[in-house]
């Protein structure tokens, strides 16, 4: 997908970059040489040198220099090519204090928890270069951004909120789940945001571990499905815009399975 994507320069929105589509430039590579005349020989001229900076980034792995080259409402584009580094990430706080991040990476699924190992996310997070959340830029992100004044999150952050949002879902994480049929376990649904911050207290003031088993398996199911999600989302907005584009593969629950298990009977 990044390969077709020609809004890597200013002046070039979607008109010009579906104008280019149309005319059978549907990569990089289609690009005619000068004195050949795409769109204008000003604006080629603009584009080919975009091009040979994105050519040169991706050569290098560096997610964060394409993302600066294209709109924020587009960097969903970059998933495929770095979908390997990518990171889906929900948090939880009890009021202003974070008290939970819960992750699914390379890594596999990992939780950072106050009072146990939470100082250890920023260096966890080093090498991701897409972050994929829901909501993530409202919420998740200034929450980390003031618990860990250090951090800095991927340039590449896909906010799945407003990636569905334009394929006109409205509402939350748990609706989406819903409408998309990704699931969780039956005695997590019906379970919020507010019963999260219970749960936390129960451990935190009754040392309740099954409370705190409960929680962190909320936490981290949001997590693992980001991924799900990010996956269908993807595809179905290829499709709904005709974008020159494969689909990426759409993980299962089932595929972390093990390990989320593994990690929740450790705590």
């Amino acid at each position: 997908m990044i390969r077709s994507t020609f809004r890597l320069a200013p002046g070039i929105g979607p008109y010009l970059e579906g104008k280019l589509w149309n005319a059978g430039i549907r990569r990089w590579a289609d690009l005619p040489a000068a004195p050949a005349v795409a769109l204008s020989p000003r604006i080629d001229a603009r584009l080919r040198e975009a091009v040979v900076r994105a050519e040169a980034a991706l050569e290098a792995g560096d997610a964060d220099a394409l993302a600066a080259m294209i709109p924020r409402a587009e960097r969903w584009r970059l998933y495929p090519a770095f979908a390997e580094d990518a990171a889906f990430l929900d948090v939880e706080t009890d009021g202003e204090r974070l008290t939970c991040v819960g992750v699914l990476d390379a890594s596999g699924p990992r939780l950072f928890l106050d009072g146990r190992d939470l100082d250890a996310f920023p260096e966890a997070a080093r090498g991701w270069k897409v972050l994929v959340t829901y909501n993530g830029l409202a919420f998740d992100e200034p929450v980390l951004r003031r618990a860990f004044p250090g951090w800095r999150p991927p340039r590449a952050h896909v906010d799945l909120c407003h990636l569905w949002r334009r394929l006109g879902h409205q509402g939350g994480l748990k609706r989406l789940e819903e409408e998309t049929g990704v699931g969780r376990p039956a005695h997590l649904h019906g379970l919020s945001g507010l019963d999260a911050v219970r749960l936390w207290r129960a451990w935190q003031e009754r040392g309740d571990a099954d409370a705190l088993r409960l929680f962190a398996e909320y936490n981290l199911h949001d997590a693992v499905n980001l991924r799900t999600l990010m996956g269908l989302g993807y595809n179905r907005l290829v499709e709904r815009l005709r974008l020159p584009a494969a689909p990426v593969p759409v993980s299962e629950r089932g595929d972390v399975r093990y390990d989320l298990t593994k990690l929740l009977l450790a705590l």
